[in-house]
């Protein structure tokens, strides 16, 4: 992964040459997300311009961890480390329908401190101009954000089978219960057969000795 430059999203924002309309803002969500829990994040791009969007770069908060990404068809993805060796900038590369939208997904870790999550992104379109999503939350190009609190439901992204469980504050399935048996470990059954048994052998005596006594005697 190539080295992030010493140029930011921040102040490539400065050189933007068209600010996008209000309404057809950015988004990343969740908005809320428990602290130092692998979450599922989606960056939602619309596009709100007779241009074609055809980059999207989002620098990625201090303290969040990436760790897998589901690329839309269509888009290529580069990363650029930061100089912790972190990823710092994602970009995907395609080209987005003048009136469609695309939603980028990926898996991160977040910080395990409480607090805010600002993600600066810049939209590129084909007729050279950008967007600029940096902005206070209540600015014509507004950052997304995503608040890191301990109130939060975690998602344990990734996660599976009990630990899953735990992480979301369940608990893993109770065995089932035993078939119900005629004794405690089986002699009720057992006993059955032997008597069965029994009563064949004794009937088959009698059989023979009544076979044995000659005609006319007095049963």
């Amino acid at each position: 992964m190539p080295r992030l430059r010493s140029i930011t999203i921040a102040a490539l924002a400065l050189l933007a040459g068209a600010a996008a309309p209000a309404g057809a803002h950015v988004q990343v969500t969740p908005t809320e997300a428990a602290p130092g829990d692998p979450v599922k994040f989606e960056l939602l791009v619309p596009g709100e311009t007779d241009a074609h969007t055809t980059e999207v770069a989002l620098q990625i908060p201090k303290g969040v961890l990436p760790f897998s990404f589901e690329d839309p068809p269509g888009w290529k993805r580069t990363l650029e480390t930061a100089d912790d060796g972190s990823v710092g900038v994602v970009r995907w590369r395609g080209r987005l329908a003048r009136d469609g939208f695309v939603r980028f997904a990926f898996l991160a870790a977040t910080p395990e401190q409480e607090g805010e999550l600002v993600w600066k992104a810049v939209q590129r379109y084909d007729d050279g101009a950008e967007a600029a999503w940096i902005g206070p939350p209540d600015s014509e190009n507004p950052a997304a954000v995503t608040t890191v609190s301990a109130t939060a439901a975690r998602q344990n992204a990734g996660g599976e089978g009990a630990e899953a469980e735990a992480a979301a504050g369940g608990s893993a399935p109770a065995d089932p219960a035993p078939a119900a048996t005629d004794g405690d470990d089986g002699s009720g059954a057992t006993i059955g057969i032997v008597l069965g048994a029994a009563g064949l052998l004794l009937g088959g005596a009698a059989l023979a000795v009544a076979l044995r006594r000659p005609r006319g005697a007095a049963s």
